[in-house]
């Protein structure tokens, strides 16, 4: 088994992911990628934002570790470091992305990497009604809370 370490990009607004699609694959993964030489997290997660989708980031926070089957490879698992940030600019396709789109968190309509069909989307669910249901109570929404699944 083949094991991929990745750090991936949670954009959300208004009830919707940011998902792209590379060059000739028909998955949709998260931004990021692969960290080069010793690059942390940060660093790995800004230079592939900027690459990608052609925009910065501010206020990135933790969200969890998830692990799953790799899109398109039965032989591997991709662990994914998830962080959650703000854009800054509008996001276009660069580089080797060929397609961007926002999903419905509830329903995403598209064909999605396992990891975020089977554990990072439900997490970002639990998260928004958890957020929602605090915000509806007078309570404040916790920042930078670290949940693995």
């Amino acid at each position: 088994m083949k094991w991929i370490h990745k750090v991936g990009l949670a954009a959300e607004r208004d009830g919707q992911l940011l998902v792209a699609r590379k060059r000739g694959l028909d998955t949709f993964i998260l931004p990021g990628g692969k960290p080069e030489g010793d690059e942390t997290d940060l660093q790995t997660l800004s230079r592939e934002v900027i690459e990608e989708l052609g925009c910065a980031i501010e206020q990135p926070i933790l969200r969890g570790v998830f692990k799953d089957v790799a899109a398109g490879s039965s032989e591997s698992v991709v662990v994914v470091r998830l962080y959650s940030a703000k854009l800054v600019g509008e996001p276009t396709p660069c580089s080797e992305i060929e397609e961007l789109a926002w999903v419905d968190m509830e329903k995403p309509g598209l064909k999605l990497a396992p990891s975020i069909s089977n554990r990072i989307l439900p997490f970002l669910r639990r998260k928004r009604m958890r957020r929602n249901s605090k915000m509806k109570a007078g309570g404040q929404s916790p920042q930078g809370v670290f949940e693995s699944i």
